[in-house]
């Protein structure tokens, strides 16, 4: 299944739903195993963070306290979850190499692949990518609050710009990085390596790159969305259902806060586990279109002895 060429957009959609036929079944096993435990403790914890706010009185001193114990619950599974997404997604990636490369990978090796160094570097990859793109944004951002707070139009100003100018950088950065986890994943690169292998894959096709990436999400989220939706309007109907109540008692004066109430118990266990369940769904195929362009570029760099590129 190793490319023999470049491929086109066309190319790159038919390898790629190929890819989730061939594997879908394997991506699932590894999504449940890796991401399954973790979504049921984000629902949990999503249901007792708003269950903490839903038993605070409003002249109770031990609000905050409240509150705290809300941000930490919602925080605790939040953290869980985005360890669980990290290795379903070094999981999926490797399995879509391994079927990309001709050597299907059953989804036991694929789960001890993933539990080795390489998971250790994604994950440092991914602390280095939060900690970069943050200061990239941070500095301007504040200046930009420094130049509000101080009464400064110069420093609002440059503050402001460079927001702009930061946002570009880290867009540029993004799409430079794309392929940054397959090479740690596949090739075992190291982090640096990975950070250094994806940059130059990408060179000289960063606008063909940015634009199947966009489009490929797109098509990702709408269909997500399509399968979801029904699951969100009935996990959700009790907040419509308040929500429609709410705005109808508006024209009767004060609204009643038990009505708020109402509308926040719907985002408790329910609500956390549909959107694990769409995390789910999203994993096992999001890894696979950058692994199909991760092999594209390589092809388009004369890795698998191809004769000439097709143009970009």
């Amino acid at each position: 299944m190793t490319p023999a060429a470049p491929m086109t957009l066309g190319d790159v959609f038919d390898r790629w739903f190929k890819l989730i036929g061939a594997s879908w079944l394997r991506n699932l096993i590894l999504a449940a195993i890796l991401l399954g435990p973790a979504a049921l403790v984000f629902a949990v914890s999503l249901d007792l963070g708003f269950g903490q706010i839903l038993i605070m009185d409003e002249y109770d001193p031990r609000n905050l306290a409240t509150v705290w114990n809300f941000l930490g619950w919602i925080s605790l599974g939040s953290v869980i979850f985005l360890i669980g997404t990290v290795a379903a997604t070094v999981a999926i990636t490797i399995t879509g190499c391994a079927e990309m490369s001709g050597r299907p990978m059953a989804w036991q090796e694929a789960l001890r692949t993933t539990f080795s160094l390489r998971l250790a570097r994604v994950f440092g990859m991914y602390l280095l990518e939060f900690a970069g793109f943050g200061f990239l944004i941070g500095i301007p951002y504040a200046l930009l609050i420094g130049g509000i707070a101080a009464e400064s139009f110069p420093l609002g100003f440059a503050g402001g710009i460079l927001i702009i100018v930061s946002i570009v950088a880290v867009i540029y950065l993004v799409i430079n990085f794309a392929f940054t986890v397959p090479a740690i994943a596949w090739e075992q690169s190291a982090v640096i390596d990975g950070f250094k292998r994806s940059w130059t894959l990408v060179g000289g096709n960063w606008w063909r790159v940015f634009g199947i990436l966009v489009l490929m999400s797109l098509v990702v989220s709408f269909a997500v969305s399509l399968v979801m939706t029904p699951l969100y309007i009935v996990v959700l109907w009790d907040f419509f259902q308040a929500y429609f109540e709410l705005f109808s008692s508006l024209g009767g004066g004060e609204p009643d806060p038990q009505i708020a109430r109402n509308m926040l118990s719907s985002f408790g266990f329910g609500f956390g586990l549909v959107n694990a369940i769409a995390s789910i769904i999203q994993i096992i195929v999001t890894p696979l279109y950058t692994v199909v362009l991760y092999f594209d570029l390589r092809a388009r760099r004369g890795e698998f002895n191809q004769s000439s590129p097709l143009p970009a």
